[in-house]
């Protein structure tokens, strides 16, 4: 007999980037500047890896 199936919250992650081309005075304005700018959603998904070692999966008990 085949073993008995549990439930399981699982949480998958993914990491994502867009990319900007920003004039600024230095690093870290240019990194203030593309925080403000719309995320390009046709970009990130095509950007999305796997974060394998963030994923879980949590055993149900009902």
């Amino acid at each position: 007999m085949g073993k008995k199936s549990k439930k399981f919250d699982v949480k998958i992650y993914y990491s994502g980037f867009c990319s900007y081309q920003i004039e600024a005075q230095d690093e870290n304005n240019a990194i203030q500047k593309a925080r403000s700018m719309q995320i390009k959603e046709n970009k990130i998904i095509s950007n999305l890896e796997n974060w394998k070692e963030a994923d879980t999966a949590e055993k149900i008990d009902k």
